[in-house]
């Protein structure tokens, strides 16, 4: 049973205290912008934030790939120096060349 203002036995119709539409004014028009300009704003740094670890990765590993490469050609060159150097030792004794002691100039 509900009991009403009226005095009155009929029965009375209960009223919900939180109502059921949501007007919008000016201050809520307000904040609801100021939130997704927010949450633009997050998105925005967390992609450049990211952008810019990914360019700071990449020029590490280019600088990596650089210092490499230029061992890697070192390496090569010293690989041929001593292969030239093994197969001209056997020509030297076939040849019976004599150390120079003394150079004139």
């Amino acid at each position: 049973m509900l009991l009403t203002n009226k005095n009155t036995t009929e029965t009375g119709i209960q009223k919900r205290t939180i109502e059921r539409t949501i007007t919008i004014g000016p201050l809520t028009l307000k904040f609801i912008t100021l939130l997704i300009f927010a949450a633009l704003t997050l998105f925005y740094l967390a992609q450049s934030t990211q952008s810019a670890t990914k360019k700071y990765e990449l020029r590490e590993l280019k600088l990596t790939q650089e210092k490499l490469e230029t061992d890697k050609q070192m390496l090569e060159s010293e690989a041929l120096r001593l292969k030239s150097l093994k197969t001209i030792e056997p020509q030297i004794k076939d040849l019976n060349l004599v150390p120079v002691d003394k150079t004139n100039q």
